[in-house]
């Protein structure tokens, strides 16, 4: 689990220390992340684009200080443009961002009070509602339907979903590249339990891959490309644009969000800033998410089309958290046995406060 590491706003994330398990191939167990984005490449990208846009604080006197929780990742790029554009401390945050490798590890620190709030995609929010935790989802940030895939060996005789059968697969448990291993399986008529999950960490994906450990990964942009590049021409790719659309939600505790509505309200206009500079600005923006996340930009513009970003609450999220809440019960991965009712752990009020178009759930 990366400790927590952060900075004062306007300042880059100086990276996030790991504890390591011994590496090798294991069977569906916890698993850390490490964080591996370079810290130079964040300190420059940060501090020069903080530097180029500022508009006045939103309040004088003392900023409220916040911890977010953040992956290197697409899916969270809204949050990474609104602190390199200064848009947290224009709202009157003092923001320390907190770099993880996984959407799951930020939502970790949150729950483990080590960040206040977190983006993590759908797949551990539900994960730790059923598990328990007293979590409320924000909004959605970013929603994708190529995201995730299986990247497997051909010269594991591997052409076509059917050869997965039997094949060692890698994943991260409990995230969105474990749901859609399973979406994808089923989908092409096969079970879990008909293949060998290995648990691996995101950045474990591409070596393991490539030296035989596994047979085939499920996993996501950056880890994905970074598979399919390990593999070239020997590679093939599963996508599954119709199995699966992954929901990348902005999160915090009950308690943090009870304390502190009108810190939730800044953030959630700071992120709206950050859409609409996506929309206004996008070729600032791949740059941004090119260096930020270590892709070259013809990567990056490749892969944009795959990306919606907004945010929101619109009904599609609550239809995507019960489908894996019965995944999450078959599958006993959590302690809870039963449907939640998720509209107890979605806090409406902040963003129908700030921007009530974007709230389409129906209650």
């Amino acid at each position: 689990m990366p400790r927590a590491v952060g900075l004062p706003h306007d300042r880059a994330p100086a990276g996030t220390k790991n504890t390591r398990r011994k590496r090798g191939e294991k069977m569906m167990g916890p698993s850390t992340s490490r964080f591996a984005v370079s810290t130079i490449v964040i300190l420059a990208v940060i501090a020069g684009s903080a530097s180029g846009c500022k508009a006045p604080d939103r309040q004088a006197g003392p900023r409220e200080k916040i911890t977010f929780a953040y992956s290197a990742n697409p899916n969270a790029i809204l949050v990474h443009i609104a602190f390199a554009k200064g848009y947290f401390a224009e709202e009157g945050l003092d923001a320390t961002p907190q770099i993880h490798a996984s959407g799951k590890s930020a939502l970790n620190a949150v729950i483990e009070g080590k960040a206040d709030l977190s983006s993590s995609a759908d797949t551990p929010i539900v994960i730790a509602v059923m598990n328990r935790k007293k979590i409320l989802t924000l909004a959605a940030i970013q929603t994708s339907t190529r995201n995730e895939a299986i990247v497997a060996r051909q010269d594991r005789g591997i052409k076509r979903p059917r050869d997965l059968l039997g094949k060692r697969i890698g994943v991260t448990p409990g995230t969105s590249g474990h749901f859609f291993a399973y979406s994808f399986l089923l989908f092409h008529g096969m079970e879990e339990k008909q293949v060998r999950l290995i648990a691996l960490n995101p950045d474990d994906m591409a070596e393991a891959l490539g030296t035989g450990k596994v047979d085939a990964v499920s996993t996501w942009v950056p880890y994905l490309i970074q598979s399919q590049k390990k593999l070239g021409s020997k590679g093939v790719v599963f996508f599954g644009e119709n199995l699966y659309t992954e929901a990348f939600c902005v999160a915090a505790t009950q308690e943090y969000v009870k304390k502190n509505p009108e810190a939730v309200k800044k953030v959630l206009r700071a992120l709206i800033k950050a859409e609409t500079f996506v929309k206004q600005r996008p070729e600032e923006t791949h740059r941004l998410m090119a260096e930020f996340i270590q892709l070259d930009k013809a990567v990056i513009d490749e892969i944009w089309v795959a990306y919606k970003y907004k945010v929101s609450l619109d009904q599609p999220l609550l239809v995507d958290f019960e489908d894996q809440t019965r995944w999450v019960i078959r599958n006993r991965l959590a302690t809870r046995t039963d449907m939640p009712n998720y509209l107890d752990f979605i806090y409406f009020d902040g963003l129908h406060s700030v921007k009530p178009e974007a709230v389409r759930i129906v209650r």
